[in-house]
Formats: structure tokens, C-alpha cells, sequence
């Protein structure tokens, strides 16, 4: 019997249990002669990239049922490190750790929101966990409970102006109303820095249209509990201050000897293998994947789903002495939210504007309310399989 485990529920994990299943499903190889087994340490996949919109129900979805219909079994533990030279998975649990013992590995372990080294900063929100966008959802409540609704005279501040900050405080705007003065800080001189200049005139015009005050190149010295000091001298009064700034690969990726990029990203060949790891495949925020020839993957919903369903697909291949099949994600598409004012969608590693205003709003509601969803275990593990599997996508082509 043979094994492979997967660490991380989210969506590269996810994506590639499935993918995983599917292909052992094909080469009729039974659960029992290979097992896959997936490492979380929630019970849900949660859909971080709609928590901008505030933590709602529907943006947790159970793994268990899901993974219960495909045969891969579901261990809710944190996975505290890794062994490669061992082939071990080191387990926390809440009475006692132990390790687990795999023929191949899929690391999937996602990125989080580092707290940024300035005294204070703890004081301050963040979206990057179900449970930190409700504390934040909480907060507003109570914020405007407090001042009866009214909220004139109330200062956030959101610090970050690329995707996640730019469509936190458009949707604040939404969700907020008029009277709230809403700034948007971040040390670099344009907005949407890494967006590209495409997207600029866009997403300035959008704030201008949600009467959002934008800070750039403003250096924070140190955060109190109602306000920021910034490097000049000046202190911004705020009622909260949520921070939106950059992701870092999780710290399970030290467990390797291989090169990372500044984001602790593992570099990853086109098999999202590691040279010196044959048992190992990387998937996710963890890989510094190339999409094609020119272009690396991003910490992305839309590189994850990809790269999970490649790396389970390899990771069945390399234990059953099939050829792998080489990663590419040629095509690229982008799509903003902009509250009040829309959405924009683009397409291409350019980025270049195809629809804005209500018309990108709809493809939006689209992909965040459908296809970034996995397929519901009611469809049958046929259907499922059909939706992930490299094999059907390939014969569909």
C-alpha cells in the first residue's frame, strides 16, 4: 500500500485531493492499495478571497463531506514540521503530537499576512483569516451601533494600496455609507503598484468616484489603539486600522533545502517538484511556479486551483511510474472590485481592460460567488472527477 498525504486544505490542497482521487480513479487503482490523505488544520476551505466582503457563512466550505465522496481521508491537525530525509510529517494535536509517514508529499500550506515589525501593530485588524475579517465585521457593528448609524466624523484607515487593500476599502465605502472618511495608505508612490499600468486610471478614477483619501508614500512609525504615527511626524486619528499588506509563503517551506524567493516561495521545476526531493511536489502560494515561458505563478486563488490539480496528478503518476505532466498556465485574467464603483476585468500578464463599471461588478459576483468554488459532493464523484481531472481536460481540448 502506498500514500499520499497532502498538507494544507486550502485551495491548492483542495484542488489537488481531487485531482489526485481523479487520477487514481482512471488508472483503476483502489483507495485501499492508494491512499491520499489530506492535512488541514480547519475543517472548512475558507474562500479568503471574498473575506473583503466581511466573513459570511457561505464562504466556508466543509472539507469533510467533500473528501468523504472522493475516498481521501481527513486529518484535522496542524502540521508543525516536515522531514524529508525521513519521509515524516510532524503533527500538533490537542493532546499529544505525532508523526505521520508518506511515500509522497504535496505541500500546500498556503501564505499568511505577517504582522509588520512596528510597534503597535497588533493593535490593528486584518482580513486574512475567516476569523479576523469577523473581528473586524464585529468592530463596525459595534461602531455603528455606538454613533446610532451615523458615522460622520469616523476616520479607517487601510493600510496596502494593491488588490487586497484597494478592494477592502471600496467595499468599506459600500458597506459603510458616505458620512465615514476612508484613507488608503501605503509607502509606495502609486496606487496598485503591482497591478500595473493598465489598471491605474481605473482604479484611481474608482476611488475618486468612492471618496476614498489616498496616502502614498507614507512610512508608518508605530500604531496606538485610535491612531498611526507616520514617519514625518504626523498622526492620523482612526477608529481602526485594518492592515492589507503583502503574503509570505508558510514557514513549512524551511523544511527544504531548495532556493525560496522574497516571498519564501519554493522555486519548483515544471513538474512543481524539487530536484533533491523526488517524494515531494509543491502547490500553491509555497511554489514560485513558471505559468509559461516568461511569466511566474502569483499567491493567487487562480495559480492555487491550477497548481493543485497538477501536482495531484504528478504525485499519482510518480508512484505508479507514469510520465508527469509539465505545469503551464498560459492564459491570465484579473478581476478588481471596486464597491460602489464596479469592477474591472482584465485579461493577460499585461493586464489589459476588458469590462469595468456593472458590467465587470457581474463577472466579479461570478467568480466569487461561482467558480472559484469547489464542486458540491452532491454532484457524485463522477461529476467531480470530470471537473478536476487533467486527463478529461486534455481529451476536452
Amino acid at each position: 500500500m502506498s500514500n499520499i498525504s497532502i498538507v494544507g486544505g486550502g485551495f491548492a490542497g483542495l484542488w489537488a485531493a481531487m485531482s489526485a482521487a481523479a487520477e487514481r480513479d482512471r488508472l483503476g487503482i483502489s483507495p485501499n492499495d492508494l491512499t491520499i490523505d489530506l492535512i488541514s488544520n480547519t475543517p472548512d476551505l475558507v474562500m479568503r478571497p471574498r473575506l473583503y466582503e466581511g466573513a459570511k457563512p457561505d464562504m466556508r466550505v466543509p472539507l469533510r463531506p467533500l473528501l468523504d465522496t472522493i475516498k481521501v481521508q481527513f486529518d484535522l491537525a496542524t502540521v508543525v514540521g516536515v522531514r524529508p530525509s525521513e519521509n515524516l510529517i510532524d503533527l500538533s494535536e490537542l493532546s499529544s503530537g505525532r508523526s505521520l509517514r508518506y511515500d509522497r508529499l504535496i505541500l500546500a500550506s498556503g501564505s499568511h499576512m505577517p504582522t509588520l515589525p512596528i510597534p503597535g501593530a497588533a493593535n490593528g485588524f486584518s482580513i486574512d483569516t475567516f476569523s479576523q475579517a469577523e473581528k473586524l465585521d464585529n468592530f463596525l457593528e459595534g461602531l455603528s451601533r455606538h454613533n446610532g448609524r451615523d458615522l460622520n466624523g469616523v476616520t479607517i484607515v487601510v493600510v496596502g494600496a494593491s488588490f487586497t487593500g484597494i478592494e477592502l476599502v471600496t467595499e468599506l465605502r459600500q458597506r459603510l455609507g458616505t458620512k465615514v472618511r476612508l484613507v488608503l495608505l501605503d509607502h509606495a508612490e502609486h496606487v496598485g503598484s503591482d497591478l500595473g499600468a493598465n489598471l491605474n486610471p481605473v482604479i484611481l478614477n474608482a476611488l475618486s468616484e468612492c471618496d476614498i483619501d489616498i496616502r502614498l508614500g507614507e512610512k508608518i512609525t508605530s500604531a496606538g489603539e485610535n491612531s498611526l504615527l507616520l514617519e514625518g511626524g504626523e498622526v492620523i486619528a482612526a477608529a481602526a486600522v485594518v492592515f492589507a499588506t503583502g503574503l509570505r509563503a508558510s514557514p513549512l517551506t524551511a523544511a527544504f533545502n531548495a532556493e525560496t524567493d522574497p516571498a519564501g516561495r519554493l522555486l519548483v521545476n515544471e513538474f512543481l517538484g524539487l530536484e533533491k526531493e523526488a517524494a515531494v511536489f509543491i502547490a500553491g502560494d509555497v511554489a514560485r511556479a513558471m505559468a509559461d515561458d516568461d511569466h511566474a505563478t502569483f499567491m493567487s486563488c487562480q495559480h492555487a486551483t491550477e497548481l493543485g490539480r497538477y501536482a495531484g496528478y504528478n504525485a499519482v503518476q510518480s508512484l505508479t511510474g507514469g510520465p508527469l505532466r509539465p505545469y503551464r498556465q498560459e492564459s491570465y485574467a484579473t478581476c478588481l472590485d471596486l464597491g460602489p464603483a464596479g469592477a474591472v476585468f482584465t485579461t493577460g500578464w499585461d493586464r489589459e481592460v476588458q469590462k469595468t463599471g456593472s458590467e465587470g461588478k457581474s463577472i466579479k459576483r461570478q467568480i466569487n460567488q461561482e467558480w472559484i468554488y469547489p464542486p458540491k459532493p452532491s454532484v457524485g464523484t463522477k461529476a467531480i472527477f470530470q471537473a478536476v481531472s487533467l486527463t478529461q481536460s486534455s481529451q476536452a481540448a
